[in-house]
């Protein structure tokens, strides 16, 4: 698998993300060692979790954390693979209020390098925002991290782009490299946000959208096969209710014809030119995916060899509403 390189920074990483959100819950952890070997050996190098994983279950504080770290361990890999991780978010049982300070974000670091049996993080985010809170003063916790070579580079998790704007705005006062990527949720599928019940997520709109084309900013997208919604409709499964309440619209449907006749004039599945679509932007953009099975994981990576033309982006893109 070849491998592309975050701008500001010298990760090289491989084109597509292994999502662990499900790690130690849903997905066991001899299951999800087994999806890290698999995605491992063709050479995928990028593994995205976050302090939180897992911890709307009883029981074990970070599980997918400590999955992962006893996955790279136990394989002596660590030099090997890019580790994404995130902290800072809000305390579950009440999302609405974010409490997130400096002195919150610097825990939750310590605890998933515990977790992870690590010494640093490769690429840490701020999960959530506070709003309250001057971009300045996380930068500053994040940049004493990384002085204390705790992190190697840091970005942003679902945070408006005024603040965006605002902490890149003190970073370049200050001579910072600042937030080197943007982790939000985006696909080929756009959203109606209506639909999504946890109304702290931040979505791809044409504004951010515009603003990674003019900076160059990295993203990582997450749902970003929605859920199997066009594979669904392609297969004609049943799409389960909160699934159409995210993505049933006009403007996807228009977007799914078009998708279909790409697909098949290349003869390859709908998931593979979905993704394919997210790593030929104008600007790096690694898409994270999670998996349920084998060929699923299969159909990600090959994913990484389909070759889409700058007119089939810009069909598929002419079609986008982002978010409705």
């Amino acid at each position: 698998m070849k491998r592309i390189r975050l701008k500001n920074t010298n990760l090289r990483v491989s084109p597509i993300c292994i999502g662990t959100v499900n790690f130690g819950t849903s997905v066991d952890s001899e299951t999800a060692k087994h999806q890290l070997d698999r995605f491992f050996e063709p050479g995928g190098n990028f593994i995205d979790t976050a302090h939180i994983y897992g911890d709307w279950v009883p029981g074990q504080r970070g599980r997918s954390e400590r999955i992962i770290g006893e996955w790279v361990n136990g394989n002596g890999v660590r030099k090997d693979v890019v580790i994404s991780t995130k902290g800072g978010h809000p305390d579950l049982s009440d999302m609405d209020i974010s409490k997130i300070t400096p002195e919150r974000i610097a825990k939750d670091l310590d605890e998933s390098i515990e977790y992870l049996k690590t010494d640093y993080i490769d690429l840490y985010f701020m999960h959530r925002d506070n709003p309250d809170v001057p971009a300045g003063e996380f930068l500053g916790a994040l940049e004493e991290a990384k002085q204390q070579g705790k992190i190697r580079y840091y970005g942003c998790s679902n945070w408006t782009l005024q603040r965006i704007i605002e902490a890149e705005t003190y970073a370049q006062k200050h001579g910072l490299t600042g937030f080197v990527c943007n982790q939000l949720m985006w696909s080929l599928v756009d959203i109606n946000s209506s639909g999504i019940e946890d109304k702290t997520l931040v979505f791809m709109d044409e504004e951010t959208y515009d603003y990674h084309k003019r900076t160059g900013m990295n993203a990582m997208a997450y749902t970003a096969a929605a859920k199997g919604y066009f594979t669904k409709l392609y297969n004609r499964k049943s799409v389960p209710d909160r699934i159409l309440a995210r993505y049933d619209t006009p403007s996807n449907r228009l977007i799914f014809d078009e998708l279909v006749r790409i697909a098949e004039k290349m003869n390859v599945s709908l998931i593979e030119v979905e993704l394919a679509y997210l790593m030929h932007q104008d600007f790096v953009c690694v898409p994270i995916v999670t998996f349920s099975n084998d060929e699923q994981l299969k159909q990600g990576i090959k994913s990484c060899d389909v070759g889409l033309s700058p007119d089939i982006v810009r069909r598929l893109t002419s079609l986008k509403r982002y978010v409705i």
